[in-house]
């Protein structure tokens, strides 16, 4: 599905829930990274990052909220980084650090808006760089010396 998508994200939810009967954890993985500065950052890319980065996020998390809310346990996951005012993370891609800055900010807005509805609001950010495929595409080469490959994946049983 597309999480830019209003009726595919409702739709996907609601098929979770027939299926599963509920709705425990929503986790916000979805992304769109362009590493480059402000002159090579075509507005395309700029509204993609940010359509599926922050608002994707936003909506994603809106649509869930009144599933989780029935919930015994609920949770919502954000793979965004810590806030962190410094220029060093804006100056080498303004663009990109701002969208996911927007799922950061939803983390933080979320935890306290969400809190008397007793849905945890939890962000998740690696140390280290994970050599997915969206992330070999944008930095090969060189891929970091640090990047570590993703865990192979166990399938469904």
């Amino acid at each position: 599905m597309d999480v830019r998508e209003e009726a595919q994200v409702a739709e996907a939810l609601a098929r979770t829930v027939e299926r599963f009967g509920g709705l425990d954890v929503l986790v916000n993985n979805a992304s769109a990274i362009q590493l480059t500065g402000t002159a090579a950052t075509d507005m395309k890319r700029y509204d993609l990052m940010h359509g599926v980065n922050a608002r994707g996020t936003f909506m994603t998390t809106k649509l869930a909220a009144p599933y989780l809310a029935k919930s015994a346990n609920p949770h919502v996951l954000m793979l965004s980084p810590p806030l962190d005012m410094k220029e060093k993370w804006f100056s080498p891609h303004v663009a990109y650090t701002m969208a996911k800055y927007g799922m950061s900010m939803c983390v933080l807005g979320f935890a306290g808006e969400f809190r008397r509805d007793g849905i945890a609001v939890n962000a998740l950010w690696p140390r280290t760089t994970i050599a997915t495929s969206a992330i070999r595409y944008v930095l090969m080469p060189p891929m970091p010396s640090s990047a570590r490959a993703p865990a192979p994946s166990r399938g469904t049983s």
